[in-house]
């Protein structure tokens, strides 16, 4: 068992910040019935049923099997570890009525997934053992508690996030050489993946839509990895890509132009829209400082590339990154029905880290660039260099 020391003080920031007593995190065999906050505070997993008790004063406990007690006594974590020899909700409810609190904090959350790890079943043993402690204390949504946690990444995790942009990059720059009229979406999509493999990395989400490749304006968009469609002169073909290192992931996307026999730089058309969506990024990086919302964010992204005389696309400007491409809590997002007003006008803070992908279609396709960024005092910061160029391709189409 491995429990991060940083990540364990910001849980009792977050319980001062928040007027919470107590906050509980509860499962068993986790390796099967995921707890997502559960990874944001160790390099562990829950194996018989346990509780994980947090207090606003700075103490914590576990109610465990007494064959996992001496690995939690044994990170220096906990100030007490209670093995229950017989019952659970006996054991936790006798920690729950000592410490009298008025508030327990529970992961359940209606619209944020990673605050969201707590079953029914041990919502109903919490429940159980609160009634033979004859607690009176209010049930609460530890999700801002969750969304802090997961949210301020550490120095530790910022490095492994770049480290994983970083190898990203070096795939998509190898892919210049392979890209080319006459081949297939699906080609990239082996090239992508027998180079993720080959250097022993791991996707950010599921290798079935990693990546997501599109060529051409009639190609299928969205989360649906490589259509079966042939690669041609004059296409934008557009690469969203992620990978894991070292537990920790990146989400990218980048840009190729196919150039025609008769072409040395791509069509204006083309070139306008790509620089709309740069510029975009650009301007929405500087916006991205603490204390501002990510709908402000968005709307910045927004608001210029529709200046432009370009429709707005139907998705948020960005996501949180981190252990997964979809890292949960705030987003970048606009006033659209399925975005919730607690993701999107949460105030950011310091150290969280972002998607910025804007997008603008075209005759020739969509162009989509997906940046990753960390925020500072004094606007985002990318964690590797921004494509501020589309990438060109020119060589002779095979099999057309």
């Amino acid at each position: 068992m491995g429990f991060y020391q940083e990540k364990i003080a910001t849980v009792f920031d977050a319980l001062k910040e928040n007027d919470f007593d107590m906050w509980i995190i509860c499962g068993q065999e986790s390796a099967t019935a995921s707890e997502p906050a559960l990874s944001m505070l160790a390099d562990s997993e829950f194996i018989g049923k346990t509780a994980l008790v947090f207090l606003k004063n700075g103490k914590s406990y576990v109610v465990c099997t007494p064959i996992d007690a001496n690995g939690y006594e044994m990170t220096g974590v906990f100030d007490e570890v209670f093995p229950f020899p017989i019952s659970f909700t006996d054991t936790l409810a006798d920690l729950i009525k000592r410490e009298d609190p008025r508030t327990i904090a529970l992961d359940y959350s209606r619209n944020n997934p990673s605050a969201d790890g707590l079953s029914v079943g041990f919502h109903q043993l919490i429940i159980e053992a609160m009634t033979k402690a004859d607690s009176k204390a209010k049930v609460v949504s530890a999700e801002p508690v969750v969304v802090k946690i997961r949210s301020l990444k550490t120095k530790s995790e910022i490095e492994k996030i770049t480290k994983a942009c970083i190898e990203t990059e070096k795939i998509f720059n190898d892919a210049k050489n392979f890209i080319r009229a006459g081949i297939n979406c699906r080609d990239v999509y082996a090239f992508f993946q027998k180079e993720t493999e080959r250097k022993g990395f791991g996707y950010s989400w599921p290798k079935s839509a990693n990546p997501g490749v599109v060529a051409g304006s009639d190609c299928p968009q969205g989360h649906v990895g490589a259509p079966d469609q042939i690669i041609r002169k004059g296409h934008v073909v557009n690469v969203d890509f992620g990978i894991t290192v070292d537990g920790y992931s990146s989400d990218i996307q980048r840009m190729y132009y196919i150039l025609k026999d008769d072409e040395e730089d791509a069509p204006e058309e083309i070139k306008k829209a790509f620089y709309a969506v740069r510029d975009a990024i650009q301007l929405s990086a500087k916006a991205l400082k603490p204390g501002v919302t990510g709908n402000y964010v968005d709307t910045v992204a927004r608001d210029y590339i529709v200046s432009l005389g370009y429709p707005s696309w139907n998705a948020a400007l960005g996501h949180q990154l981190g252990k997964v491409a979809h890292d949960g809590g705030p987003l970048l997002a606009p006033r659209f029905p399925r975005y919730k007003p607690e993701l999107i006008d949460a105030r950011l803070s310091e150290n969280m880290v972002f998607t910025l992908e804007p997008g603008v279609e075209t005759s020739a396709g969509r162009i989509g660039l997906e940046e990753d960024v960390v925020v500072t005092e004094d606007g985002a910061r990318f964690l590797v260099p921004p494509q501020m160029e589309l990438y060109l391709i020119k060589e002779g189409e095979q099999n057309a």
